[in-house]
Formats: C-alpha cells, structure tokens, sequence
C-alpha cells in the first residue's frame, strides 16, 4: 500500500510539471522585413506634411489633436465646435 501511493503521488507529479512546462513555451516567432514599419517618410508622405504646414487648421479637441475642422480663421473655428487652432504664421496651437 505504502509503495502504490508513493508511486501514485510521483506520477501525479510528473504530470503537473509537464504541464506546467507546456505553458511556459516561449514565443519564437519573428518578424519578417515586410512586417516592420518604414524608418523613412516617402515623397508623398513628406509633400503631404509640408501642405498641412502651409494653411490654418481648426480641431475638434484640445491641444490640436482630434479632427480637423477647416482651415478658415480662429474665430470660425470657435463657432464650428472647434476647441483648439494652429495657425499656419507660428505654428503654434491655441486652445479656444
């Protein structure tokens, strides 16, 4: 009886260890070069961040994040439900 028991407890042992070595598989899988973002902005990209420079901009949240509204003036922007402005002069944003 003593020898079936500790035979029993060892083998129920055993079996909790494999499979708590079965969850503690670490994940090996890597990244491809396709699936890493670019490090470089593209033509388009660039020419399209120099024309949002070049005009006002009127967004829905503060600190000039959010949507953007129009580009008319500040005191537009405040009637059409705008919170923050960016003028295309200093490029500074003014929370309204």
């Amino acid at each position: 009886m003593k020898m079936s028991s500790v035979l029993l407890m060892s083998i129920a042992f055993v079996c909790q260890g494999m499979v708590f070595a079965d969850t503690q598989k670490s994940n090996t899988q890597t990244l491809f070069s396709n699936d890493k973002p670019p490090l470089i902005q593209t033509a388009q990209e660039q020419e399209q961040k120099e024309v949002e420079v070049d005009r006002n901009q009127c967004w829905s949240a503060k600190n000039c994040s959010g949507k953007i509204l129009n580009n008319k003036d500040a005191h537009n922007c405040k009637l059409s439900g705008g919170k923050s402005w960016r003028s295309k002069t200093t490029g500074q944003c003014t929370n309204l």
